[in-house]
């Protein structure tokens, strides 16, 4: 495939990645970095095996670079809880958008692209000035999505299907946490670090919630330029989710059932936290805001070295395996069964081998067939 455009298309994906000439020549499996820069010159043909591989390490679609067609969406902003390094930022942010578009290919072949709600109300800055403001707003979002009074455990599933927001688990390690975005033709979407603890996992969805929901209010432009802002809307979204996930009238209940002489176990806090599915910590802290506790108690214990190790305990066997969203698992699984996919882009988008594919649905309880159809009476 010995043409000039690919070759452009190579090197313009190449560099919308992030990689310079030599990393990707090295993760390509090329011997040096000279047969990479003779590719990118249209001077070396591209065997059409190898194409797939570079779809795969630039994050693109294989027809845009075959082709040059289906032109990617806009730019995707994402709002960074902590950014990665400038040299890692590139790659990683075009990984994200390439499985936010895999994630939106998947709705569009089963007619289900419709943008999802993301705002619940309009809201201005004047509506999330106060504390008391933004614990009005959670708990109407928690009443609106009837949550129940353990948000925490249904809450992922809510937002992807009720509310169609995208959630993206990925290893990020050191490079940056979590972050959110809101696009026109894509929707909304979260990227979760699946290294995180479960109940980290949760406050961190409800965290970037109250971003999405405000995505309105201040650009995210606005946002990253000013360091006091980007604060005051990090403490707003901590207040937000903790609220959402640990309803008042719920904890207190919880709490006076265990209660003893004024006094509460450590067991006793871990556990609540565990019920509640957030962490030990995010507990304490929101004992405090409820003014159960002073806010200087609540530092000291969540530093306890007794505390700590007792709360490690309690949780060894609460970590499972790496998370994934079920819902574009679901997706691709459907698309499988009605032939919309290939096997081979149905173990690309999940990232598994294609040997794999059975073994994966097992585990799941899936099937890759559609089965006999079923008369129903209509509704």
């Amino acid at each position: 495939m010995p043409t000039n455009d690919l070759a452009a298309r190579l090197k313009k994906a190449r560099e919308s990645a992030g990689l310079t000439i030599g990393e990707a020549a090295s993760r390509l499996g090329f011997a040096n970095y000279q047969t990479l820069s003779n590719v990118e010159k249209g001077e070396r043909e591209v065997k059409a095996g190898e194409l797939a591989l570079f779809a795969k390490t630039y994050f693109c679609n294989l027809n845009t670079l075959l082709m040059g067609e289906a032109e990617s969406p806009s730019e995707v902003q994402l709002l960074w809880r902590k950014a990665p390094p400038e040299e890692r930022k590139k790659e990683i942010e075009a990984y994200i958008k390439n499985r936010f578009e895999q994630y939106h290919l998947l709705e569009k072949l089963l007619g289900n692209d419709k943008v999802g709600p993301t705002q619940l109300t309009a809201l201005t800055p004047a509506d999330i000035r106060t504390n008391h403001q933004i614990d009005g707003l959670a708990l109407r979002i928690g009443k609106w999505l009837d949550l129940g009074g353990r948000p925490a455990l249904s809450l992922q599933r809510v937002m992807e299907q009720s509310l169609q927001i995208k959630i993206v688990f990925m290893e990020l390690s050191d490079f940056g946490s979590a972050a959110s975005t809101v696009h026109s033709e894509l929707g909304s979407a979260i990227v979760v670090n699946s290294e995180e603890a479960p109940w980290r996992s949760n406050f961190t969805l409800a965290h970037e919630l109250f971003h999405i929901l405000t995505w309105d209010t201040f650009s995210p432009n606005e946002i990253q330029r000013d360091e006091q802002l980007f604060s005051e809307m990090e403490k707003k979204a901590e207040r937000f989710a903790s609220t959402l996930l640990l309803p008042e009238s719920e904890v207190r209940q919880e709490l006076s059932g265990r209660i003893v002489e004024q006094k509460l176990s450590f067991s006793d806090v871990v556990d609540i936290a565990r019920e509640f599915g957030v962490s030990t910590s995010a507990l304490l802290y929101r004992m405090a805001n409820l003014r159960i506790m002073t806010w200087e108690k609540a530092n000291e214990l969540a530093k306890n070295d007794e505390f700590l190790k007792i709360d490690r305990r309690l949780r060894k066997d609460a970590l499972c395996d790496t998370p994934r969203s079920e819902r574009f698992i679901l997706l691709a699984v459907k698309c499988l069964r009605k032939g919309l996919i290939s096997h081979g882009k149905f173990a690309e988008i999940l990232d598994i081998d294609r040997a794999d594919i059975d073994e994966f649905l097992e585990y799941r309880g899936l099937t890759r067939m559609e089965g006999e159809s079923v008369e129903i009476v209509a509704p």
